[in-house]
């Protein structure tokens, strides 16, 4: 276990409709911050050391599809920087899969497509190898999964879905999202967090990455102290609640 003193590493989020980078409150449309061309906050986050990039097709979520502008975004991202870049939104087929991977997405994040037909991840696994594919639960208030770009939930619980997902052989990890206050920076729901970090590792997950909510350092060290190896940032940083200088 993690002293307190340590942090999971930091991951800047870079969310995209309409090929502009926004920032949304809960995933609400018209919500939270407009923050213009992607293109420069790739190029700043990695600046400052960032080794890892998180992009959201907004998008792609709705559409259930990958969008064009966010597959070249991912192109020139890889190819400008050479860091690792983790996308999700949109990647409900294998075809959409290996195309987003194929632009040059080393890590893909997916929630809606196994939570509909868990034997997805498996079948994922196994066109891209190992060490790719990330499931993802998204959680609501209610304690279930959130799918749909959000705006539904699923009948399997929780629980369900983190055995389900972190027992999948060749996953990179497990990515959990407290979407109830996504953007919010009202701090982590630790109790919430704790106990999925638990059910992950006693199911086998290789790996654990969170987001929502995160307003501060203090989150950093709690995540870590829970097991958290990654944490996905994006209104934190955006609005310098959570200081990049020396931690990314």
């Amino acid at each position: 276990m993690p002293s307190l003193l340590s942090r999971p590493r930091l991951v800047p989020s870079i969310d995209v409709a309409g090929c502009e980078a926004v920032k949304l409150v809960r995933g609400v449309p018209g919500t939270g911050l407009r923050l213009g061309d992607p293109r420069r906050l790739v190029l700043l986050w990695h600046s400052l050391g960032a080794t890892v990039l998180h992009i959201v097709d907004l998008d792609g979520a709705a559409r259930g599809r990958p969008s064009r502008c966010v597959l070249e975004l991912v192109e020139w991202a890889k190819r400008e920087t050479g860091a690792t870049i983790q996308l999700g939104g949109g990647l409900r087929s294998i075809d959409a899969l290996e195309e987003a991977h194929s632009a040059g997405a080393d890590r893909l994040v997916v929630a809606s497509a196994w939570l509909r037909r868990p034997e997805f991840l498996q079948e994922a696994v196994d066109a891209l190898g190992p060490g790719v594919l990330v499931p993802a639960v998204e959680e609501h208030w209610d304690a279930l999964p959130a799918t749909s770009a959000w705006r539904s939930r699923e009948p399997m619980t929780l629980a369900e879905a983190v055995k389900q997902a972190a027992s999948t052989r060749g996953i990179w990890g497990l990515f959990y999202t407290q979407v109830f206050h996504e953007g919010e920076q009202r701090g982590v729901d630790l109790h919430r967090a704790a106990r999925l970090a638990r059910q992950a590792r006693e199911a086998g997950a290789p790996r654990l990455a969170y987001s929502g909510g995160i307003a501060g350092p203090r989150d950093l060290e709690l995540l870590a102290a829970m097991g958290y190896d990654e944490a996905v940032a994006g209104m934190a940083l955006y609005t310098w609640r959570l200081n990049p200088l020396g931690i990314l």
